[in-house]
């Protein structure tokens, strides 16, 4: 049984505590069996001198029994005390949410500050991970779940050197060996060469492959970057870690081909490298 994500996004949502904005809404596939939560990552789209910035997000679908749950969510964003901020990354997060699910399901998306008096709107991306089709998932990748399951056997990686639209733009395709029976893992990140006053990084990668019933596959990046207040000054951006996120795809033994396509939420005005690896075994 595969393991499948879609996306929704928002470029300006959540100014106002107590306040909830439409991310959006993701309708399950016809086979969705069982849902395993939501990958979410938020950035700043508005910096304000001496402002934290923090998200909660909120989860309901009557179809599913869930209603209004909130969680707390990134950015994670301490106040700064000048006029020109420096860049402030924001690592994607997993909220759990494992339980049986229905074909068609719609789950609503909505976001807020976490802050009483914040003022800043933020980028969101959130992405629904769940199982649909035929099969059973192997027990070492629910068990190592958000985390990747032992890869065993190889990844390949893939680079875009510009990336600027808010469209999909393709990375580039990889080719899976024909030895390899599974998809395990993935990762995509973009990482900056210069920001830009006013303008946030934030998106996801759209996936499509040969493999039989793969598309669509959409996942948010690993991490995204506050848009700076002013010209950005101080040091440059630098993430302690990109999320390899589990994910799970069987393949026949032959060989197969994945195409990458990243998607900004804002477009931004000077092009940064894309980054997207596969883990197979």
């Amino acid at each position: 049984m595969p393991l499948y994500s879609d996306v929704v996004t928002a470029a300006a949502v959540g100014a106002t505590a107590g306040t909830f904005d439409a991310v959006g809404s993701i309708t399950l596939r016809a086979d969705a069996k069982t849902l395993y939560g939501f990958w979410v990552d938020a950035v700043l789209a508005t910096s304000t001198a001496a402002e934290a910035g923090s998200g909660v997000v909120k989860i309901s679908s009557s179809d599913l029994g869930i209603g209004d749950q909130t969680f707390s969510c990134p950015p994670y964003c301490g106040g700064a005390p000048s006029t020109n901020i420096d860049f402030r990354g924001s690592e994607a997060e997993f909220i759990p949410m494992f339980m049986e699910c229905k074909g068609k399901s719609k789950i609503d998306v909505l976001f807020s500050t976490n802050l009483p008096d914040g003022t800043g709107a933020c980028s969101v991306v959130v992405g629904a991970v769940y199982e649909a089709g035929p099969g059973t998932i192997p027990a070492d990748v629910r068990a190592k779940w958000p985390e990747m399951s032992p890869v065993g056997r190889g990844a390949v990686t893939q680079s875009l050197a510009v990336a600027t639209a808010v469209g999909p733009t393709t990375i580039g395709d990889v080719n899976i060996p024909g030895w390899a029976t599974e998809i395990v893992g993935i990762k995509q990140f973009m990482v900056p060469d210069l920001m830009t006053a006013g303008e946030e990084i934030n998106g996801y990668v759209e996936y499509s492959s040969t493999i039989p019933d793969f598309t669509p596959q959409r996942w948010p990046l690993g991490f995204g970057l506050s848009a700076p207040l002013g010209t950005p000054v101080g040091k440059g951006a630098n993430m302690q870690k990109c999320p390899a996120m589990a994910c799970y795809f069987p393949k026949a033994a032959q060989n197969e081909t994945i195409t990458a396509k990243i998607a900004l939420v804002v477009a931004i005005t000077t092009g940064n490298p894309a980054i997207s690896t596969i883990y197979f075994r």
